[in-house]
């Protein structure tokens, strides 16, 4: 019998996005811990703690943990500011939306993360939202670099490479230096965008706005 099966098994192999999917957490728990008394960063770190858990460990964000976002930002608007909360809510909610529809449409994210943007505006409102958006669009792309760089085994590729050339130079022949087709799933290359808009949202907090 083979005993190391089951070892194979419980192997988890560690990603970037494992790292920094941490990172948020440990970062949302901080900002509920030195905030518990600002409601809107309760709400919004309590959401960032368990969607950037589950969109890291199962690459989803739950309707659910949205739509108790979304909720839990109109009544907060409306009981602090009225009529006129309330339709901020559903403008930063609209804005959220707007922002990611076009990367969704165009494959480049899932539909959970267009609305965890929108169910943020409801919270905070157009206006915040605008700024974490951007602080989100800066982080976002550092962390598909950093994703895209650990999928395609840049140290590996960057190996083979350079291995190609030198046999070329040996053996002169042309073919060496096509590279092998390696198979690739619709999204091998995503990576979690609630830790994206996480590291936004806190660094707006702590910044503050940047237009």
């Amino acid at each position: 019998m083979n005993e190391a099966a089951p070892l194979e098994r419980l192997r988890v192999e560690i990603t970037p996005s494992h790292i920094t999917g941490l990172m948020a957490v440990v970062i949302s728990a901080y900002f509920l811990i030195t905030h518990s008394n600002d409601l809107s960063i309760v709400a919004a770190s309590i959401y960032f703690t368990l969607a950037c858990t589950t969109d890291t460990l199962k690459s989803k964000i739950p309707n659910l943990l949205n739509a108790c976002l979304l909720l839990a930002g109109i009544a907060l608007s409306t009981l602090t500011l009225g009529l006129h909360g309330f339709l901020m809510s559903l403008a930063g909610l609209a804005l959220g939306i707007g922002l990611l529809i076009l990367p969704y449409l165009m494959g480049g994210m899932g539909a959970g993360d267009v609305k965890a943007l929108g169910a943020l505006g409801a919270l905070i409102g157009p206006y915040d939202l605008l700024q974490v958006f951007v602080y989100t669009g800066l982080y976002g792309g550092g962390l598909a670099l950093l994703h895209y760089l650990f999928k395609t085994g840049f140290k590996n590729a960057f190996h083979k490479g350079w291995l190609s050339i030198r046999l070329l130079v040996l053996a002169r022949d042309a073919h060496l230096l096509v590279p092998a087709k390696e198979s690739s799933g619709k999204n091998s290359m995503r990576f979690p965008y609630a830790t994206a808009i996480a590291f936004g949202y806190y660094s707006f907090q702590y910044w503050g706005a940047v237009l």
